[in-house]
């Protein structure tokens, strides 16, 4: 099966929906949907089943799909007691799994340090606590020790005030002076974001883009339908095309996106850019 979009570039199945960290710039720190948080901002629990996420594992083999996977979304996937087997099951099938992680259950359990650097393609390892960057600069020497040999990169996310950050601004969060970029927003910029993440939800649910938490554009479901059906979609095409055109007003969530354009205005124009707000007691508004 094939359509108008290439197949996904990367693929993202999230285990399960739990995180030992409530971080100011993560978008589920500020959910009361009930889908991360309840209205309460108590922990919403849920996991895909491992047969489940071996099927789906299957289906994008037979797609042909040979990139990288990651357990996780905005959830930590080391909370998973699951996570070697399906990074394993995932390399059995020609992928390269992806890990994502805050650390922490590696520096609680430093034995799990060799199997997650054997077992994992490309790891990424969020420092968030620094206070300056000569404490940056020693969070990354011990991990670059720790994860010798591995293909180690961070996304390190502090005060952009006192020292190097990386942290960029999220349609589902509050503005917030530590960011290191311009919270903005950008009427008329090209995205091409949803072109290169497959990303399913750990209750099944299909997102358009690493913004969409909610799943607000109803995509579908893997328990109702396969991969394929959900990605090559006329409306999930239909979207993408819309987005790549530059015409993010036409969905809610992406007229509030901060997310920086991938491309230039078409037909001379210029990308339109104005400062994002956030009213008092206000979230955006569902697509």
């Amino acid at each position: 099966m094939s359509g108008r979009i290439p197949l996904f570039e990367r693929l993202q199945i999230e285990s399960q929906s739990l995180c030992n960290r409530d971080c100011w710039f993560c978008p589920r720190t500020h959910d009361r949907s009930g889908t991360y948080l309840d209205a309460q901002g108590r922990a919403v629990s849920g996991e895909l089943s491992t047969e489940k996420i071996v099927a789906l594992l299957d289906e994008a083999a037979g797609l042909g799909f040979v990139g990288l996977v990651g357990f996780f979304n905005y959830s930590e996937p080391l909370m998973d007691r699951r996570h070697l087997d399906l990074a394993r099951a995932a390399a059995r099938r020609g992928m390269r799994p992806q890990l994502h992680t805050n650390g922490d259950a590696l520096r609680k359990r430093p034995e799990l340090i060799d199997e997650v650097r054997d077992t994992y393609h490309d790891i990424t390892i969020g420092l968030y606590d620094y206070e300056d960057n000569q404490a940056l600069e020693r969070e990354r020497a011990f991990w670059r020790a720790a994860l010798r040999e591995a293909d180690v990169a961070f996304s390190h996310i502090g005060d952009a005030r006192r020292a190097h950050s990386v942290g960029t601004p999220r349609a589902l969060t509050p503005p917030d002076g530590r960011y290191a970029f311009p919270d903005l927003e950008y009427e008329n910029a090209p995205c091409h974001r949803p072109l290169l993440r497959m990303i399913v939800r750990y209750d099944g649910e299909m997102c358009l883009c690493c913004e969409d938490l909610r799943a607000d554009f109803a995509l579908g479901n893997v328990h109702q339908s396969t991969l394929a059906e959900l990605w090559y979609s006329e409306r999930h095409a239909a979207i993408i095309e819309r987005l790549v055109e530059g015409h993010r007003q036409a969905h809610a969530l992406c007229s509030t996106c901060p997310m920086s354009p991938t491309g230039t205005a078409g037909a001379g124009t210029r990308v339109r850019m104005r400062r994002r707000t956030w009213p008092p007691g206000e979230r955006p508004a569902r697509s």
